[in-house]
């Protein structure tokens, strides 16, 4: 690791080859101006996605029985705590070997009680194109300058290794687009589909909102929450899940807050020195020292 300076990540991000390094990259771009609560409105902006066809809400909900109904933090910490392994280590490890096979089980467990539910290989595709691309979309929607052309070769590499490791109930998951451009049309074909209405969708929207609301705002000011995470859903999950958009200024409001937060991450204050997976660590051994 290269002496930290007080802006130094995106430099480290220029200065490796996206071809060579792309873990490391993609690593660089998530896992140190992203926290808990920066998770968790991913989390709760890319649920809906993840179900526009009807089988992803009924698959999800279970007639209001799934976990992201019951047990709404629970299901949020295990997929939070899944992507924190993935971004962290990278495909190449281990670590996010065993915990894809670990997902991939529970998806082949489902498809047994669900049959046909996991078989649809576009919905691998485009939960892995969302979760990599997403954010230089969000950008330039708020108007900052999308991924950068390392960042770009980065994250098609990264999750392509990714798609390699998934599985749906007919095999391996295949024709994960070809490079990054590839991966933002084939969010917008998926978005752009006439998906039918599922009540199981718009139930399991709304409990990805309770869930951010109730863990991050006291209450009284739960409607701040709600009205963020709503404003922050752009048209498919408006349009397919039937949730009335907020007003103009409101988005408009939302938006602005967040790109002023990404400029005083990027232009302003000091690059962290640590990732928020080794920060978690350190307070975790320090709590263990208390103890003992």
């Amino acid at each position: 690791m290269s002496a930290k300076g007080y802006k130094w990540i995106a430099k480290e991000i220029e200065r490796l080859d996206p071809r060579r390094d792309y873990e490391r990259i993609w690593q660089l771009s998530t896992c140190y101006y992203v926290g808990d609560f920066e998770m968790n409105v991913l989390y709760s902006t890319g649920f809906p996605h993840f179900i526009l066809p009807p089988w992803g809400g009924e698959t999800i909900a279970r007639k209001g029985s799934g976990k992201i109904i019951k047990h709404q933090d629970k299901r949020e910490k295990d997929t939070a705590d899944a992507f924190w392994r993935w971004f962290e280590h990278g495909p190449s490890s281990m670590a996010t070997k065993e915990s894809v096979e670990h997902v991939n089980r529970l998806h082949m467990a489902m498809e047994k009680k669900m049959p046909g539910n996991f078989a649809h290989n576009e919905d691998f595709v485009y939960t892995m194109c969302w979760i990599g691309a997403d954010m230089h979309r969000l950008r330039l929607r708020i108007g900052l300058p999308g991924y950068t052309e390392n960042q770009r070769i980065a994250c098609h590499l990264y999750w392509a290794e990714i798609a390699k490791l998934m599985w749906t109930a007919n095999g391996p998951v295949t024709d994960f687009p070809d490079d990054f451009d590839g991966m933002l049309q084939y969010m917008a074909d998926y978005e752009g589909t006439d998906w039918e209405y599922s009540p199981e969708g718009g139930m399991t929207c709304e409990a990805v909102i309770e869930q951010f609301q109730n863990r991050w705002f006291p209450k009284g000011t739960r409607w701040i929450g709600r009205k963020m995470i709503m404003a922050l859903w752009d048209e498919p999950v408006h349009r397919v899940h039937r949730i009335p958009d907020v007003h103009p200024l409101t988005r408009k409001f939302f938006e602005f807050g967040l790109k002023m937060t990404f400029l005083m991450q990027e232009k302003v204050l000091p690059d962290p020195k640590h990732s928020t997976p080794a920060k978690k660590k350190m307070r975790a051994q320090k709590g263990q020292l208390v103890a003992a």
